[in-house]
């Protein structure tokens, strides 16, 4: 799994604001569009957009729709691909979309008596053992 860094960023509350009616409005979270922006800058090696400081047209309708269009479809392209790598390796025991109700309360039950019995070892020895079958150590 990915690990996810924070960042902290001060904006006018105006820009903000407005920004997040138009994100809501398309369903995407404030951070979805934060990082498929910075997936952008990375993918282009630059700004997604043109810098220029000569006057601009504004954009019409038309093009901001086709802009927010594809960053959209390249999310949700982005969003499949992790989710069926993630389903192709999450084995089905392990899935909780595979599992009914009563099959869980069993293996639940199943566990607690095994721990009650004594058949169970400590996070460290799982962690040690999972180390050196994965070679998880530098």
């Amino acid at each position: 799994m990915t690990e996810k860094a924070a960042i902290n960023v001060r904006v006018n509350q105006e820009t903000k604001q407005n920004a997040e009616k138009v994100l809501n409005k398309l369903g995407i979270p404030m951070s979805v569009a934060i990082d498929m922006y910075l997936r952008q800058i990375a993918l282009t090696r630059g700004i997604p957009f043109n810098l220029s400081s000569k006057k601009r047209k504004n954009k019409s309708d038309h093009d901001t729709a086709m802009m927010v269009a594809e960053a959209t479809a390249q999310y949700e392209i982005v969003k499949s691909n992790w989710e069926d790598k993630l389903a192709e390796l999450t084995p089905d025991w392990m899935n909780m979309n595979k599992i009914t109700k009563e099959e869980l309360e069993a293996r639940l039950a199943k566990h607690a008596q095994e721990m009650d019995n004594g058949n169970y070892i400590s996070a460290k020895e799982a962690f040690q053992k999972l180390d050196k079958e994965f070679r998880l150590s530098k």
